[in-house]
Parts: C-alpha cells; structure tokens; sequence
C-alpha cells in the first residue's frame, strides 16, 4: 500500500513538470502556473491540479484511485512540494507536506486519520526525478520508472 500510494502520488506530481511558451523560455519559465496532470500505472490513477510558483514552491490537489486485488481505494489530497532543474535539465521535486481530505475503500468512507499516516511515511519527503517534453500548452513526463504522464493547462 506504501509503496501505491507513493507510486501515485509521485506520478502526479513528479510528472507534471513543463509549460508552454517560445522555445527562447527556460524550463524553469515555463513550468510556472497550473497544469492539469493524469498518469495511470500499476493499478495506480492520479488526476491533479500542480500549480508551480516561482522560487521553487509548488501546491497540489490530488485524486489518487488504486485499483488491487478487487478493491477499489480513493484518495483525496493537497500538498505542498518543492522543486528545481537539475544541471542536466531533469525535473527533481519533493512533496514536503500532504494532508488528506477524504478517503474510500470498497466504496466505504475512511477517516482521513487513517490514511495521513500511510501518507506521511511513504509520500512526504521522497524525492522523484523526471524529464519532461514541452509543447506550447502541454507536456508528457516520464519519470525514473519509465512512468508516462501527460499534462495540460
């Protein structure tokens, strides 16, 4: 479950790292402002809006879906993270703090009290690394795991 969540979450956020604008911008230009990122993998879902800001600061709001073993498990999140290029142009993000709005599980309503715990030891503080592709209003991402996510504004 740790390991789902973290996956989701990363996707998410890891991913939506481009902008749109002249070719003349820097990546670190055009990641400002909000994209709308989706990424589907190992079961995992994650629909969220990412807006960047500048000096490095990002917020986040989150619906993580996981689908495993029959069980359908929704999650409702913001977040807030941090992130910078790295010298090879690779995207470097970490979510330094997530809170969680609602959960379900089979369809059941969970209290978020529950699911922060699991949250905070797999997701917060965890770094994810990702190259992105830019076009004028969207980008694709792929992160260390070969992840694909596409993002638009």
């Amino acid at each position: 479950m740790k390991r789902i969540l973290l996956a989701g979450v990363a996707l998410a956020l890891g991913a939506c790292a481009s902008g749109g604008g002249s070719a003349a911008k820097t990546p670190a230009k055009m990641i400002l402002g909000t994209w709308n990122c989706k990424a589907t993998a190992e079961g995992i879902t994650t629909d969220a809006a990412v807006t960047y800001l500048e000096g490095g600061a990002a917020t986040m709001d989150a619906k993580v879906g996981v689908s495993q073993s029959g069980m359908a498990i929704e999650i409702l999140a913001a977040a807030d993270a941090s992130w910078n290029f790295l010298d090879d142009g690779k995207l470097e993000e970490m979510i330094t703090k997530m809170t969680v709005k609602s959960g379900t599980m089979g369809g059941q309503n969970v209290p978020p009290a529950m699911i922060q715990p699991m949250i905070e030891g797999a997701v917060v503080n965890q770094k994810t690394v990702s190259t992105a592709v830019f076009s004028e209003n969207s980008f694709v991402s792929t992160d260390e795991a070969g992840t694909i996510t596409t993002c638009t504004r």
